[in-house]
């Protein structure tokens, strides 16, 4: 071996005769994935803003009549809110609410109502509601107490 090729051995390093550097490459090896695949991400949950509006919940008629009033007036009462923003904050509420009864263990208080609605955000270019599209939707959930007979937030 001549000193050239020994440097160059212990350098790590080889010399391909002229011949075989024309030679086809070797067939490529398969390659084959030893990791565990992944697991596909869970379900998605449909919120309010993405669903039809479940049914009252709730096992006292005339508390959940009451619930129901206070809801209307409630959701209302934010549509006013939503409108009267300027041109840039305006929103909008859906038609659609769904209003759950959930009894507490609490004389003072016996229940309490969640009212679950979908807030809409408009994208407007004036001062005109026709001049607003969708864009941006948000679930709200809202919880208030049943106290001395009338719902309180």
């Amino acid at each position: 071996m001549t000193p050239l090729l020994r440097a160059l051995v212990v350098a790590g390093l080889s010399l391909t005769p002229l011949g075989a550097a024309c030679e086809s490459p070797p067939p490529a090896q398969p390659v084959t994935n030893t990791a565990a695949p992944t697991p596909a991400p869970p379900p998605r949950v449909l919120n309010i803003c993405d669903r039809n509006a479940k049914p009252t919940t709730g096992d006292d008629a005339k508390t959940i009549a009451s619930f129901e009033a206070f809801s209307r007036d409630w959701i209302e009462k934010m549509r006013r809110v939503g409108a009267a923003r300027g041109v840039a904050g305006r929103k909008r509420i859906r038609d659609a609410y769904e209003m759950e009864l959930r009894p507490t263990q609490s004389a003072q208080a016996p229940y309490i109502g969640v009212l679950r609605y979908c807030e809409i955000g408009l994208s407007c270019t004036a001062a005109a509601e026709s001049s607003c599209r969708e864009a941006t939707s948000t679930a709200v959930t809202e919880m208030f107490r049943y106290q001395a007979g009338k719902w309180v937030f």
